[in-house]
């Protein structure tokens, strides 16, 4: 499947802004399941492209003037291999195990966890938690914000994409399942749902 994609962001600020720096992570890479066809990114001013630890594509955009507003634009193709599901990485899976502040498992997601999955470790029980969270979390736009923590979303059983991606990650690394934060582009026919979108993939 090749996508055509097109994404634009605009910040506008109350005040005049002095200076900022934006970390852009808006660049994907070629993998065995995405060839990136073309790709460009529409900035303020020039950037170069560097790696970050996660092996992601990153471009720091620094504005050193005052400004009121920035716009960052991000297009190109992308060939995708709709029957190949999983990848495969030279990188150690061993960071994704770490809990950050937003995916602190507390003592309801490792319970919840646990009878997910009991013994399993394996694809089916993954699956399995993916549901159960599914079932306990309603999805709920502007029922969170973006530094709720897993923990908070799930004890008030809703959230969006974001909450389900920490919750599932909270719950797997507890597990001892090295799991990480996805971002990217939510396919839809209907073009007024299209979005970026959040999920996790674990490494087994």
């Amino acid at each position: 499947m090749r996508l055509s994609i097109s994404h634009e962001t605009t910040y506008h600020y109350e005040d005049q802004v002095r200076a900022s720096i934006q970390y852009l992570r808006l660049t994907p890479h070629d993998s065995e399941r995405q060839h990136v066809l073309s790709w460009q990114l529409d900035l303020p001013r020039p950037v170069r492209a560097q790696l970050d630890p996660f092996g992601n594509i990153l471009h720091v955009l620094t504005m050193d003037e005052p400004h009121e507003a920035i716009i960052i634009g991000a297009r190109g193709q992308v060939d995708i291999d709709e029957l190949r599901e999983a990848e495969h990485e030279s990188q150690s899976a061993l960071p994704f195990l770490r809990f950050t502040r937003l995916t602190e498992a507390d003592e309801a997601l490792r319970a919840f966890a646990e009878k997910e999955c009991k013994q399993r470790r394996d694809r089916t029980a993954l699956i399995d938690l993916m549901h159960g969270l599914n079932q306990h979390m309603t999805y709920t736009p502007g029922s969170t914000e973006v530094d709720t923590s897993a923990a908070q979303a799930f004890s008030g059983r809703s959230g969006v994409c974001q909450d389900h991606t920490h919750a599932f990650l909270a719950c797997a690394r507890s597990l001892g399942i090295p799991s990480r934060y996805v971002s990217g582009y939510l396919y839809s026919e209907n073009s007024e749902h299209l979005a970026s979108h959040a999920w996790a993939e674990a490494w087994l």
